[in-house]
């Protein structure tokens, strides 16, 4: 298989390998409306066309009215730098967040895995410079990520001078994935002697 097979201009790059790790668009928004951490992927390209990949881990909200996913950031730095490199033309770039439960131990090496949900939309970013635009979208990230609180009730109303003071961002998706692994066990191979208990049991992915 050539590098050529995996061109993002040729092949619709949310297809996965494993069809059966697959989840519908449903399943998708549902963990969009859980998760409240992703990470935005953007690139600098320089002027002799060298590529220089970043990924910024940030709090998020998806839209389904709108079907994008917004986010903000300081009013400077290398987000907005990356972001705004291609304007006027969109920018690319790509959204993942993600749900892990259990490492999987194994005494097969290629068996090692861990429990995951996880979902990767694809499309381009924008800066909001329209205040209206950009108060909403931060009033709707504040508010999801913050389940209760309300924007105007509970805090004070998102002001011009702190729109001037953040850089407020959307992501309008063309294409998305969700994948699922979640098994009770990983694989283990009739090869090998049993791992011992301690080193069978389950441990949180993360502490």
């Amino acid at each position: 298989m050539t590098a050529n097979y995996y061109d993002p201009r040729t092949r619709d790059p949310s297809l996965s390998r494993r069809p059966n790790n697959r989840r519908d668009d449903d399943w998708i928004r549902a963990l969009l409306a859980r998760v409240r951490v992703g990470r935005i992927s953007t690139v600098w390209v320089g002027d002799d066309g060298e590529a220089f990949p970043f990924i910024t881990p940030l709090a998020f909200a998806y839209r389904p009215e709108h079907h994008d996913i917004v986010y903000h950031t300081n009013i400077a730095g290398r987000l907005r730098a990356n972001t705004e490199q291609g304007t006027p033309e969109p920018t690319r770039a790509t959204f993942e967040a993600s749900e892990l439960g259990a490492l999987l131990p194994s005494n097969d090496p290629l068996e090692l895995s861990v429990q995951y949900r996880s979902v990767i939309a694809f499309g381009t970013a924008r800066v909001l410079t329209d205040e209206a635009e950009a108060r909403a979208a931060l009033t709707v990230m504040s508010e999801r990520v913050f389940a209760g609180l309300q924007i105007g009730r509970d805090t004070r109303p998102v002001s011009g001078s702190d729109l001037a003071r953040t850089c407020v961002y959307a992501l309008s998706i063309t294409h998305w994935s969700g994948k699922e692994n979640w098994q009770p066990a990983a694989t283990q191979t009739a090869d090998w002697p049993s791992l011992i208990p301690e080193l069978a049991r389950l441990n949180p992915a993360q502490d």
